[in-house]
Formats: C-alpha cells, sequence, structure tokens
C-alpha cells in the first residue's frame, strides 16, 4: 500500500484541523490515489472532539477503501521534550485516552508518538554531571518502559518518531534502549526526512533496524534543512532504501509525508505518488 502521513491534512486545513476536515481531506486521498492513511490528534484541545466523534473518521474512511495504518499521538511529543518530563506518570491519563480511540480503528495496531527536541539548560550544573546524566537516562528508560507496558497490554506497538535533537538520539542509541527495555512491542516509525536532515545513512538503516520499523513517513530533503519535500525531489537515494525496506523485512505500507500549501497538496502528493509507484 502507499498512504499518507497526518502532513496531508496539515497541508491542508492548518494545525488546527477538525474531525470534519479530515474527514473531507480523506475524500482527497482516495481521489488522488491513495490506499491508506493515518489518523492523528495534531494538539492537545483536539483530543475530546476525537473521542466524541472518532468513529466518523473511521466510518468515511472504510467507505472509501482507506486503511488505517498507524494512529499518531502528536499532542504527546512533549512528553518527551525535557528533563521534568521524563516521569513513567507523565501522560499516563492522555495514553489511556488514546488507546481508547485506537479500538475505534481497527486494523490499526501502531500507535505513534513523536519525540521532539530535548530542551536541556545547557547553563545548569546537571549539564556538566555525569551522575545527572545516568538519571535522566533511567528515567527515560522506565518511562519508555510504562507506556510500553500499556500499549502492548492494549495489543497494540508503540513507535516512536525521532526529531533531530531528540533524547532519543540517533538510530544507534535508539536500538540501545530498545535492546535495554527488551520488548518486541517497541519500535519506530522510520521517518526518512528527520534521518536524513540528521546526516544518517538513510538507504542502510532498514538493516540496521529490522524489525523495528513499524510504519513509514518518506518525505525528502537535501539534507541541509529539515523540510518535508515529496520523494523524488531532495537527494536521498530512494531506490536503494526502498529495496532495503523490503530486504530488511519491511512489508507495511509506504505512507508518504510531505508539508506544503493548501493549494499545492494535489499536485505535490500526486508526485510523490507517482515517484514511488515506480518502484
Amino acid at each position: 500500500m502507499i498512504g499518507v502521513s497526518p502532513a496531508f491534512m496539515v497541508s491542508l486545513y492548518g494545525p488546527g484541523f477538525s474531525i470534519g476536515n479530515f474527514c473531507e481531506g480523506l475524500e482527497l486521498v482516495r481521489e488522488l490515489g491513495f490506499s491508506a492513511y493515518q489518523p492523528e490528534i495534531l494538539v492537545g484541545t483536539a483530543l475530546a472532539e476525537w473521542m466524541k466523534d472518532a468513529r466518523s473518521v473511521h466510518r468515511t474512511a472504510s467507505d472509501l477503501g482507506l486503511v488505517p495504518t498507524q494512529f499518531v499521538a502528536h499532542f504527546m511529543l512533549e512528553e518527551f521534550s525535557n528533563p521534568e518530563k521524563l516521569n513513567p506518570r507523565s501522560g499516563i491519563d492522555e495514553l489511556k485516552q488514546v488507546l481508547d480511540i485506537m479500538q475505534v480503528f481497527l486494523p490499526c495496531r501502531v500507535l505513534t508518538i513523536p519525540a521532539s527536541t530535548f530542551s536541556v539548560n545547557w547553563n545548569s550544573p546537571g549539564a556538566t554531571d555525569f551522575r545527572w546524566w545516568q538519571e535522566v537516562h533511567q528515567r527515560l528508560v522506565e518511562k519508555i518502559g510504562r507506556y510500553v507496558e500499556m500499549v502492548a497490554e492494549a495489543g497494540i506497538k508503540l513507535a516512536f518518531e525521532i526529531l533531530p535533537f531528540s533524547v532519543f538520539g540517533g538510530t544507534r542509541r535508539f536500538l540501545e534502549l530498545c535492546k535495554e527495555i527488551g520488548s518486541p512491542s517497541l519500535g519506530l516509525n522510520f521517518d526518512t526526512g528527520h534521518a536524513w536532515a540528521c546526516r544518517e545513512w538513510v538507504p542502510m538503516l532498514p538493516f540496521e533496524l529490522k524489525g523495528r520499523i513499524f510504519g513509514t513517513h518518506l518525505g525528502d530533503n537535501m539534507s541541509t534543512e529539515n523540510i518535508k519535500l515529496a520523494p523524488g525531489k531532495g537527494t536521498i537515494p530512494w531506490k536503494p532504501l526502498l529495496a532495503n525496506l523490503a530486504g530488511a523485512g519491511y512489508d507495511g505500507s509506504w505512507d508518504i509525508e510531505i508539508g506544503c500549501r493548501p493549494d499545492q497538496v494535489t499536485g505535490e502528493y500526486g508526485f510523490g505518488l507517482s515517484y514511488l509507484q515506480q518502484f
């Protein structure tokens, strides 16, 4: 399958998109020829609306023949944004609500939480104290472990989307965290744009992340700025990347992520779809 990330809705309607906007946007997703989508709660103020009316999104998508591939709880990115937030109890109520909402979106079994830039006061004593950094790491492990436990109990896998300068660091550090936590329900939403902007060897990452890629955000850039261009409009080597995704055993949806103006959505996403279809 080839689908779209929630950036499709943000590009069309802005960050304040409503349930009604989302349902309307799904019609364009289908019209352009995509077969999958990702429901998303972008901001915390939208949580109540999704609790109340998520079924209308699923009903609209099902009627259009669109499959949900992952549920993105974007509003929860603040839970991994600074040392003070790394408390295993923080965000638990919101996580429970999201898991309840996800029961509407069968067969979607992946919950994605973005990990934003980690904010540290570099002038604080802790910034040069190894013991403090050990404590931060331990709190991170405990928090991820608690989240994974809750998500797995609901029959769902937890994927993180790693933004530049997040507390997860790069691919190797993330894999070390996975090893330390030891759960097969912990993985990654493979965002090619973020990884390319961080100067990772993106075409080789599927082999390093084998078994840990639970979903995709396929966007392009020049590796000089963390922007979201259509696949084929940046410098990512897509042919080996996509071949290696398959070679590493990933058989999920290829979901495109592009950030653009509303009047560019049809053209940019149409281009991205055509580009990926050749592979």
